[in-house]
C-alpha cells in the first residue's frame, strides 16, 4: 500500500510539473507571437525601395523595446516610456552606394493615441507651422515630425543635393497614409474649453502636473482673458476616490506652504481657492474622476468662467 500511494504521488507530482511547464511554454509562445505581430505590423508601417524612386533601405529594419529601448536613445529612453512606449520599428535609408545622402524613420508605438499626442506636444515650439501630415505635424530643414492614431514618428535627413531637399517629406506622406486610423485628435481635447484657448498650447503631462505627484496626468492648456494669460489643468483618475484623494492633497500641500484654502462652492463636488506657489491665485475642484484647475490668476475671480466651462464639458462628453 505504501509503495501504492507513492507511485501515485509521484505520478501526480509529475502531471503538475507537465501542467506548469506546458503552461510556461504557451504564456512564451504567447508573448513571441505577440512580438512577432507586433514587429510585422511595425514593418509594414516603413515604406520599401518600390515606393520611394532613387532611395533603398540600407540594412534590415531595427527595433527596440522598453527593456533595450536606452541603447538606442540613452539620454530620452525613460521619457519616452513614461508616456507608454510599447515599441520602436526603424529604418535607414541610402540613395546608392556613391552617395552619402541618407534619411532615417523611426516609428514608436506609444500604445494610445493620447501617448503619442504628448509626446509630439513636448517637441513642438510653439511657433512651428504645420506640414498637414498625420493628425498633426511640424518641421524643419531634414526634419519631420508627426503623429497620427497610437504613433509618434520621427524623420531625420541628411541629404546634400538641392533636389532631394524635400524628399524625407514624401515619405513621412507615405508612412502617414500607411497608419490605419483617422486625423482627429485624441478625445481627452473635448475636456478643453474654446474660450480664449491659445491655439497649440495643449500638451498632455505624466509624472506631475504644477509638479505635484498628486497631480500624476492630464492635460494643460493657456487661455488669454482679458490681457492675462492664464492655464487650466484637468487631471485623470481611476475613479472618484483617488480624485477625492488627490484634492485633499493638494490642500494639504497647499496649508504647510502657509496658504489659506476657502472653500468654493456651487463647482463639481470639492472646491477651494488658494494661492498657488509659483502660480499666483488657483481655483481646483474635484469632479467625479477628475480634478479641474485654473491658475495663474491676478484676480481668482477671472478664472470663474473658464472652469465652468471645462467643467460642463466634462460632464457632457462623460
Amino acid at each position: 500500500m505504501h509503495i501504492l500511494l507513492l507511485h501515485n504521488n509521484v505520478r501526480g507530482t509529475r502531471s503538475v510539473l507537465l501542467r506548469a511547464a506546458l503552461s510556461v511554454v504557451m504564456i512564451f509562445l504567447g508573448c513571441w507571437s505577440a512580438l512577432g505581430i507586433a514587429s510585422a505590423r511595425g514593418n509594414t508601417l516603413l515604406p520599401n525601395s518600390l515606393e520611394i524612386p532613387g532611395w533603398q533601405m540600407a540594412n534590415k529594419p531595427y527595433r527596440y523595446s522598453p527593456q533595450n529601448l536606452y541603447k538606442y536613445i540613452n539620454g530620452e529612453a525613460d521619457f519616452y516610456i513614461s508616456y507608454g512606449f510599447v515599441s520602436l520599428v526603424g529604418a535607414n535609408y541610402s540613395s546608392g552606394s556613391e552617395s552619402s545622402d541618407s534619411i532615417t524613420i523611426d516609428i514608436y508605438d506609444m500604445g494610445e493615441k493620447l501617448n503619442a499626442f504628448g509626446v509630439f506636444q513636448s517637441k513642438r515650439g510653439r511657433e512651428s507651422s504645420s506640414l498637414k501630415i498625420g493628425a498633426a505635424s511640424f518641421g524643419a530643414d531634414g526634419y519631420v515630425v508627426f503623429y497620427k492614431d497610437r504613433y509618434y514618428v520621427e524623420i531625420l535627413s541628411f541629404v546634400e543635393g538641392e533636389q532631394r531637399k524635400t524628399e524625407h517629406v514624401i515619405m513621412a506622406r507615405k508612412v502617414a497614409e500607411k497608419i490605419q486610423g483617422g486625423i482627429s485628435p485624441p478625445y481627452e481635447l473635448s475636456y478643453l474649453s474654446e474660450f480664449g484657448r491659445i491655439e497649440g498650447s495643449e500638451r498632455y503631462v505624466k509624472g506631475g502636473i504644477l509638479g505635484h505627484a498628486f497631480l500624476d496626468r492630464g492635460l494643460i492648456c493657456d487661455y488669454r482673458i482679458e490681457d492675462d494669460v492664464v492655464s487650466a489643468f484637468v487631471a485623470f483618475f481611476r475613479s472618484s476616490g483617488d480624485a477625492v484623494s488627490s484634492f485633499d492633497e493638494h490642500k494639504d500641500f497647499l496649508r504647510r506652504s502657509g496658504k489659506k484654502c476657502i472653500p468654493l462652492n456651487g463647482f463639481g463636488e470639492y472646491g477651494f481657492v488658494s494661492q498657488e506657489p509659483y502660480h499666483k491665485n488657483i481655483l481646483v475642484v474635484q469632479e467625479g474622476s477628475f480634478v479641474v484647475g485654473v491658475y495663474d490668476l491676478l484676480k481668482a475671480q477671472k478664472g470663474i468662467e473658464l472652469l465652468k466651462d471645462i467643467l460642463k464639458r466634462i460632464k457632457t462628453a462623460n
